[in-house]
C-alpha cells in the first residue's frame, strides 16, 4: 500500500470516527433533555359533581313555642322578579318550609335523622334555616354539598349559607334532636332553581293517634302558575291518606285529594293546578296507625 492510499484510508476512518462521536453526543443530549423535562400536568376533570361552598352559620335566640322568628334583613333571601312572560328565570330563587317537623332524639336507638335534599341550578347562594317551635331543646343540624360536609351545629335556631359556582349542585340537610331531645322545628330551604323540587326521607306517617309524627306540612312559594306535585310512599302497609292544598295568598278554596273513601294505598302521586303565590301542602295518614311508619316524599312546584 503506497503512502497516498494510506492517507486516504486514514482520512476516511477519521471522518467516520468523528461522525460516530457526533451521533453519540446528540443521543446523550437528547436523553438528558427528556429526563429533565417537566412532566405534563395531570388531566383535570370537567363537570365534577362537587361544588365549592362556604359556611356562614348565624345563630339567634330560641323563639317561644309556636312562634316563628323573623328573618334578619341582612340575611333573608329575596326572590328575583319573574321574566316578562311570567316564567321564572334560570336563577330565580325557590323557597320551601317544612312546618312543625317533629324530630327523633339522637339517643333514641330506633330513631332516624330527617334528611332533606334538593338541587340548585346555576351559581348563587343557598340557605337552610332552622327555627325551633317547641320547648324541647336543640337540633343537631348538618349541611352538605355533594358528599362534602360544610358544617354541623347543635342549636335551637340558625342558618347555614352555602355558595356555589357550579351549573348544578346537590344539597343535603340532616336534622336530629340533640342528645335525648326531640324538638319540633320549621326548616326553610332557599335555592336557585329552574324547576324546584325538595325531597324528605325518614319522615313519619304514624296516624291520627300520633299527630306530631303524622305526615308532612310544607309551605312553598310558587313563582308562576303551573302544577304542584307530591310523590310519596310509606312502606309496604296500605293506609288511607289525605292530601290538602291550601292557598295562603287568598282567593282560592282548599283543594283536597286522597283515599278516604277509596282503597288504602302504600303511596301517592298527586298533582294540583296552582297560581303564583304562597301555598301549603299537607299529607296525613287518616287511620289511627300502628306505630312508627317511615315516609319519603318529594314536592315539586313551578
Amino acid at each position: 500500500m503506497n503512502d497516498r492510499t494510506l492517507r486516504t484510508v486514514v482520512t476516511g476512518l477519521t471522518g467516520l470516527l468523528v461522525l460516530v462521536i457526533a451521533v453519540t453526543l446528540l443521543i446523550m443530549v437528547s436523553r438528558s433533555n427528556t429526563a429533565t423535562a417537566s412532566p405534563s400536568p395531570a388531566p383535570i376533570a370537567i363537570g365534577s359533581p362537587s361544588a365549592e361552598a362556604t359556611l356562614t352559620p348565624i345563630e339567634s335566640a330560641s323563639p317561644s313555642a309556636g312562634e316563628t322568628p323573623e328573618a334578619s334583613p341582612s340575611t333573608a333571601p329575596t326572590s328575583p322578579a319573574a321574566g316578562p312572560s311570567g316564567s321564572p328565570g334560570a336563577t330565580a330563587l325557590a323557597t320551601l318550609t317544612f312546618v312543625g317537623l317533629k324530630l327523633d332524639a339522637t339517643d333514641d336507638p330506633s330513631g332516624e335523622p330527617r334528611i332533606v335534599t334538593f338541587r340548585s341550578d346555576g351559581a348563587g347562594t343557598v340557605t337552610a334555616k332552622l327555627a325551633t317551635t317547641s320547648s324541647q331543646g336543640k337540633t343537631h343540624m348538618c349541611f352538605l354539598v355533594g358528599t362534602k360536609e360544610i358544617g354541623c351545629r347543635d342549636w335551637s335556631s340558625g342558618m347555614f349559607t352555602g355558595k356555589t359556582s357550579q351549573a348544578h349542585a346537590n344539597w343535603t340537610v340532616t336534622l336530629r334532636g340533640s342528645a335525648g331531645e326531640a324538638p319540633t322545628v320549621d326548616l326553610t330551604v332557599t335555592f336557585q332553581a329552574v324547576a324546584p323540587s325538595v325531597r324528605i326521607e325518614h319522615g313519619r306517617f304514624d296516624g291520627t293517634a300520633a299527630q306530631e309524627t303524622n305526615g308532612i306540612n310544607a309551605r312553598f312559594d310558587a313563582r308562576a302558575a303551573g302544577e304542584v306535585r307530591l310523590v310519596a310512599e310509606w312502606g309496604g302497609h296500605p293506609l288511607l291518606y289525605q292530601v290538602d292544598l291550601i292557598d295562603e295568598s287568598g282567593g282560592q278554596a282548599t283543594q283536597t285529594s286522597g283515599s278516604q273513601n277509596q282503597e288504602a294505598s302504600t303511596g301517592t302521586d298527586t298533582a294540583f293546578p296552582i297560581t303564583a303565590g304562597t301555598w301549603r301542602l299537607v299529607l296525613q295518614n287518616t287511620e289511627a296507625g300502628f306505630g312508627t311508619t317511615d315516609l319519603t316524599a318529594t314536592i315539586s312546584w313551578p
